[in-house]
């Protein structure tokens, strides 16, 4: 059993706790074989390394290829008409995240919860990453349901429907599962402050899905503008149950998880396996 601390000062997505976990695991070679073993033809996992302020680490990225073909037609299209608006395939993602590059790609089109539990349910992964990953989505859809006041199987989950969404939380749950971490510290989370333009219009930050899910859990703004924790990211870390006072500790090994967004601070999150150091009891004097 391992007991990890997280310290999220530049928030939390699943991106970023999924390169970080993937890193303490040293789970490469089994998380890009997610994709295969969900049945998500749509998706693949590529690793990259990015430099965050002097930080090098390695990003596990999702690569949703029904979005990709889009992309890659409509930059074709744009070159054959001369056109300048390179950018047309970035503006459909700014839904809740959007500072993460995280949860946002439609591919496989909306999906409802029931059609995520059942590529949950068919995957070849251990029964207890299934329950971990289902009990994830269970919280992201009870805050969207209460947010949208529908039914949960009514509820689209266009925000994490997606395949990259999915692949985020069933490859934190594989190595929650496989890191067999029983015990979680963080510290309060920085949530970033503002506002963000969604599918459903302007909206405050953190988005109201995402302020349902951390609800009791100690936050602060930060002090730079946007958003910086991500539904996914929230209901990971509401799922490990955290501890927020920390006591003395040993670390014992250091991962690093980026988000795709530069900010003046290092957009990481630090993610430790750390032991509890014993005090030894002192001898009574009388």
């Amino acid at each position: 059993m391992n007991t990890i601390y997280i310290e999220a000062f530049s928030g939390l997505s699943g991106d970023m706790l999924l390169s970080a976990l993937t890193s303490l695991a040293d789970y490469y070679d089994e998380i890009v074989k997610l994709p295969g073993r969900l049945h998500l033809q749509d998706g693949k996992v590529e690793i990259d390394t990015l430099n965050k302020n002097g930080i090098v680490c390695r990003h596990v990225r999702i690569v949703d290829l029904n979005t990709a073909a889009s992309s890659s037609t409509s930059e074709g299209m744009a070159k054959d008409h001369h056109s300048h608006d390179q950018h047309h395939h970035d503006h459909h993602h700014h839904h809740h995240g959007a500072s993460h590059d995280h949860g946002h790609h439609h591919g496989g089109g909306h999906r409802h919860l029931k059609d995520i539990l059942k590529i949950i349910d068919q995957g070849h992964i251990s029964a207890n990453a299934k329950e971990i990953a289902k009990a994830i989505f269970m919280i992201i859809g009870q805050s969207e349901s209460k947010i949208h006041n529908m039914d949960l199987e009514k509820i689209h989950f266009h925000e994490v429907s997606g395949v990259d969404s999915i692949l985020d939380i069933v490859g934190c749950a594989v190595l929650i599962d496989h890191l067999k971490i029983d015990k979680t510290y963080c510290t309060p989370v920085c949530t970033g402050y503002g506002s963000v333009n969604t599918q459903h219009g302007l909206l405050p930050v953190p988005a109201p899905a995402t302020a349902d899910i951390l609800m009791g859990i100690p936050t602060y703004p930060g002090d730079e503008k946007g958003e910086r924790v991500t539904p996914t990211g929230a209901a990971i870390l509401k799922y490990l149950q955290p501890e927020f006072t920390l006591p003395e500790i040993v670390t014992e090994k250091i991962a690093y998880g980026p988000g795709k967004k530069d900010f003046v601070g290092a957009n990481v999150v630090r993610i430790s396996i750390i032991k509890e150091r014993k005090k030894k009891a002192q001898p009574l004097t009388l």
